[in-house]
């Protein structure tokens, strides 16, 4: 048996043991709660952390950030305070989304939060802009509320105003570019289609468009397309439209209630405007132009059918004599169609050797002699027959064919003119006219002197006939031109004078052989009380003379003309009275067997 003292050794061991082990126990729990403690300051501080940089995030953030709670804001960031212009006087916070401009738009973006919604607010100093937002909602200060971030997308909704502007709109003139032009043409038709409202077409094209860009170069044709295009804008009604479709092509979409009508006066006031001259570096310039007009629902059901059919109309304007209108009609397109058939077949008209020259003689009023011959250009159509100039020279001028008809005239001119001063004619002449087009081509000259080198003919023998109105259309290149070719030894002609209204004082200074009395001057003649023309026709004549030029009267076909021209001294003349237009070989056995004496004894016979 244990004794005493042994029994209080084992107790005292189990209770040492006990303690220890109660001490391990509460150290150990120690442990963990200072772990844990350290682990929730670490958390507090993240947690702070983490809630200041979430402030400085919504400080600096360049969107603005406003809370809304309780009907009111509760929080703005600077950006915000900056974006609603706040200022001292109001400021923000305690403002409604009501006085932004945004209730609504908070409204419809809370029923399906994190919409982007853009719209249009308005500051604390009343002006508008436009912005995009989103709204969440959040817990602020343990209470329900409503996160509205926005962003000003002002700037970026002008630029994309003005990319719209620019994809639909013409750079230079600010007018409605081809595709723009189109997309309103068709809503035009749609709504005209709804409502049986007429509206028109028209198709303007500027004549001599190119020259003005040749002569002063391409700032001065942009100064007539801005201009023109300011012009007609002012012009028009508001719901007009005003289209560049190409160049120098502009359409305008004219639009009106179901009274309205297109008038002539309107279509003139138009022509009027797009003429008036204009101002660049010193000169005046002044261009013309050709209108085609079509009208809905007369004139066709589609963008394609009104445009075609209103270019159709203008080219017709500007192939009879430009500085026109024409109202688009059953025969245009018949019309247009031919024309646009006989520009096809003239390019090949040449190389099939379907072109030819009839003549003309010219003979001194004095003594009957045969001087000169003029060189008139007609066509054999497989299919048409003989074309005269009238219908195809014009459409030669606007498709640039007028370049290879005119030197292949030339050429044939020159051959033949040789060859009939081989018949004993040695002093006989060829007249061939030239278009104003014609006159400015730098290569003119090269193409006169090529084709009277080949021909073996002098330069003297041939004379380039010009109107008044192609050369004082630009005086300036054409005394250049003139300049050059008399340099060269031909001899200028001055075709159709008094139909004009030409500077006489400078038009007489250019280096000018002879001047040509129009046909209808001469006609005049015949009119016994027709006192105007004997005096004028005296007064071109006198004046001539006076500057050592030659005068023809064209289109002489009676007696009583003949013996006023004579009597006024005229120099030569050309007309049926004498003889028509003829073929080669009829001038050549007029030539064999002409005596101009007995013409003239014939002539005060008959």
């Amino acid at each position: 048996m244990p004794t005493p003292e042994a029994l209080y050794q084992r107790r005292l061991v189990r209770e040492i043991s006990s303690r220890q082990q109660a001490e391990t126990l509460l150290e150990q729990k120690s442990l963990e709660l200072y772990i844990e403690a350290q682990e929730r300051q670490a958390a507090l501080q993240k947690l702070q952390e983490s809630e200041e940089r979430y402030r400085l995030i919504v400080e600096l953030s360049p969107d603005a950030i406003m809370v809304q709670m309780d009907g009111r804001l509760a929080f703005a960031n600077t950006a915000a305070r900056r974006m609603f212009a706040e200022h001292s006087r109001r400021p923000l916070i305690g403002t409604t989304l009501n006085d932004l401009g945004l209730a609504s738009d908070v409204a419809r973006a809370t029923e399906d939060p994190g919409e982007r919604i853009e719209t249009i607010a308005t500051r604390i100093d009343g002006s508008r802009f436009e912005i995009a937002l989103r709204c969440l909602p959040m817990s602020y200060d343990g209470k329900a509320a409503m996160q509205v971030v926005a962003r000003d997308i002002s700037y970026r909704k002008r630029l994309e105003k003005e990319l719209a502007h620019q994809a639909a709109h013409d750079s230079l003139t600010g007018a409605s570019n081809r595709r723009s032009l189109i997309a309103s043409l068709s809503e035009t038709l749609a709504f005209a289609r709804r409502h049986g409202m007429p509206f028109w077409v028209v198709f303007i094209d500027l004549d001599h468009f190119k020259q003005i860009n040749d002569r002063f170069g391409h700032h001065a044709g942009d100064r007539i397309l801005e201009t023109i295009t300011a012009r007609l804008r002012q012009l028009l009604r508001q719901d007009d439209i005003i289209g560049r479709y190409g160049g120098d092509e502009f359409v305008l979409l004219l639009r009106g209630g179901p009274e309205a009508r297109l008038t002539t006066a309107i279509l003139k006031r138009i022509m009027q405007v797009i003429c008036e001259p204009i101002d660049f570096d010193g000169h005046k310039l002044e261009v013309t132009c050709s209108l085609g007009v079509t009208a809905y629902p007369e004139d066709g059901d589609s963008e394609d059918l009104l445009i075609e059919r209103a270019d159709a109309a203008m080219y017709i304007a500007k192939t009879s004599g430009r500085n026109l209108y024409q109202l688009y009609n059953a025969d245009i397109q018949q019309q247009y169609k031919e024309q646009a058939q006989i520009q096809r077949a003239l390019t090949d008209a040449i190389q099939l050797d379907q072109l030819f020259l009839i003549y003309q003689p010219q003979i001194n009023l004095a003594t009957g002699k045969l001087i000169g011959i003029e060189a008139f250009i007609r066509w054999q159509h497989p299919t048409l027959g003989v074309i005269k100039p009238s219908r195809f020279l014009p459409i030669a001028e606007e498709s640039n064919l007028i370049y290879r008809i005119g030197e292949w005239v030339l050429h044939a001119a020159c051959r033949q003119c040789a060859a009939f001063r081989r018949l004993g004619v040695d002093e006989l002449s060829v007249s061939v006219n030239l278009s104003g087009k014609q006159l400015h081509t730098p290569l003119l000259l090269e193409t006169i002197a090529r084709a009277l080198a080949e021909s073996a003919l002098p330069p003297s023998a041939l004379t380039l006939e010009m109107s008044e109105r192609a050369i004082m259309a630009d005086i300036e290149r054409s005394k250049r031109a003139l300049s050059a070719l008399h340099q060269l030894g031909v001899k200028i002609a001055i075709d159709k004078l008094g139909t004009g209204f030409s500077n006489f004082q400078q038009l007489l200074r250019l280096p000018i052989s002879a001047l040509k009395i129009d046909r209808r001057l001469v006609t005049a003649l015949d009119e016994p009380h027709d006192r105007q023309s004997q005096v004028i026709t005296h007064a071109l004549i006198q004046l001539a003379h006076g500057l050592g030029i030659s005068v023809i009267a064209e289109g002489v076909e009676t007696a009583q003309q003949f013996s006023i021209l004579r009597e006024k001294n005229c120099d030569a003349l050309q007309g049926w009275i004498h003889s028509p237009a003829m073929p080669v070989d009829e001038t050549i056995e007029l030539i064999r067997d002409y005596d101009p004496q007995a013409w003239l004894q014939g002539l005060q016979r008959g």
